[in-house]
């Protein structure tokens, strides 16, 4: 039985005793949602099964594939817009889940507890790359931001979810922590792109409240070859917490994007315009002062970085 679907019906059923609650209540009785499940599966399942799974029990294998796929219908069949194969984990925090599947640790990558880092890293981050290609693909450095999100996790959680937005791709992934280092590994799940690609970040620092920068290197696997400069490549990593200098909270336009369900559309133009942008090093160092500064005390190749920041690229035959 598969960790990860036993805790998505489980969110599943928390979902719908809220989302098709009839009126004055406040919830969906565990009866009436069995009632509603019924009419989807060929199994049966009553009120009590619900209680239980909903404390924290879990069905037989035999039986959680059916279940699993009677709640996607139910939902479907009620145009509730949600596949639980990729549950918003905006959403999902909205509902306390059963203590066994609060550690978010069901995929093996798995590190050590997050502790302290849960309030650090929780929030809207800008995450800059440097890549070794321009957009057109030919061999040319550039600077790339993108927005990302990480959602908020119990101190005793051993890993954090992490949505990206880049100029042409959605993004999902997990980061997880190695005193001192951070990992973080993503890929790409915008449903218009055909070209599948995953991401890995590695962290070699953690953010303070004074200094909210991180920065590191990255790998991408990119399976299409259109590029001029082929696949895979390094490149040079850093971020900065996205801070909005008015109200010292964080830049609505991001935060509020990635907490709604489902995310406007209009939100994820308007981010893609305004910040998922590229910069020459010059450029760069002229808008984001503070960053720039700080990827200047860094080395590498036991050289600090002068003026262009290096590139790192490695390829195959």
């Amino acid at each position: 039985m598969s960790f990860e679907k036993a805790k998505t019906i489980t969110f599943a059923l928390m979902y719908l005793t809220e989302a098709l609650k009839k009126k004055g209540k406040k919830k969906l009785s565990a009866k009436e949602l069995a009632v509603e499940i019924n009419k989807y599966w060929s199994g049966d399942i009553d009120g009590g099964k619900i209680s239980a799974i909903l404390r924290g029990w879990h069905l037989p294998p035999e039986e959680i594939e059916g279940l699993y796929e009677a709640l996607q219908k139910l939902i479907e069949g009620r145009k509730l817009r949600l596949d639980l194969s990729d549950i918003p984990p905006s959403l999902a925090l909205r509902h306390e889940l059963p203590t066994v599947f609060q550690s978010n640790d069901p995929h093996g990558l798995q590190g050590e507890l997050i502790g302290g880092l849960s309030s650090k890293m929780a929030g809207p981050w800008i995450f800059y790359y440097v890549s070794p290609i321009d957009r057109t693909g030919k061999a040319a450095s550039e600077i790339r931001s993108t927005a990302a999100y990480i959602y908020p996790a119990t101190p005793n959680a051993r890993s954090m979810d992490i949505r990206m937005i880049s100029k042409h791709g959605l993004w999902k992934g997990t980061l997880f922590a190695t005193e001192p280092h951070l990992y973080v590994v993503m890929h790409d799940i915008a449903k218009n792109d055909p070209k599948k690609t995953e991401t890995t970040f590695f962290v070699v620092n953690s953010p303070t409240a004074k200094r909210p920068f991180i920065a590191g290197i990255g790998t991408a696997l990119i399976r299409s070859k259109h590029h001029a400069v082929q696949p895979v490549f390094g490149f040079l990593f850093f971020g900065e917490k996205d801070i909005s200098k008015s109200d010292k909270g964080a830049d609505p336009l991001v935060k509020n994007f990635f907490e709604s369900y489902p995310p406007p559309e209009t939100d994820l133009e308007k981010i893609r315009s305004e910040i998922c942008v590229s910069y020459s090093w010059v450029e760069f160092g002229q808008k984001r002062q503070d960053l720039a500064a700080y990827i200047k005390t860094l080395e590498v190749n036991g050289a600090s970085l002068d003026n262009a920041p290096p590139v790192l690229h490695v390829r195959w035959p």
